[in-house]
């Protein structure tokens, strides 16, 4: 049904239970190296691609392709409603952060606190769900 309206609905609907794991995993190291090295401009890099998954799902989603280009053996169908709700969240979180970071004086307190703040609780959280299937 691939390429179909059906097949696209189900696709938006239905998604590899292993596939939130592997982008929530994949976003908490990135977020957290970013931090590390105090790498800006990969939080406006990461909110986009989540906007694009949260609006898109699969089909605009660039760590799902990411996914399926690696050798990771398929997991059961899961509803995509609630990864999307989290991706949406962290979408608005890493965006809020975005403008911190780039609009106000590097290493000012709004720029840790609105900047990094956000960016380190989109990280934890996403790490979080990766470890725990929450």
């Amino acid at each position: 049904m691939p390429g179909t309206a059906l097949g696209d609905t189900l696709d938006r609907m239905m998604i590899d239970s292993r596939l939130p794991r592997f982008s929530q995993g994949l976003q908490a190291l990135v977020l957290a190296a970013a931090f590390l090295v105090d790498a800006v401009l990969v939080v406006p890099l990461l909110a986009a691609i989540l906007i694009a998954a949260a609006l898109g799902g699969t089909r605009y989603n660039l760590l799902a392709y990411l996914y399926r280009a690696l050798p990771i053996p398929a997991g059961e169908p899961e509803p995509a409603a609630p990864p999307r709700f989290a991706q949406t969240l962290g979408a608005v979180f890493l965006t809020l952060s975005s403008v911190f970071l780039l609009a106000t004086a590097q290493d000012s307190p709004a720029w840790w606190v609105l900047g990094w703040g956000p960016t380190l609780v989109v990280a934890v959280l996403a790490a979080l769900a990766a470890t725990t299937s929450f």
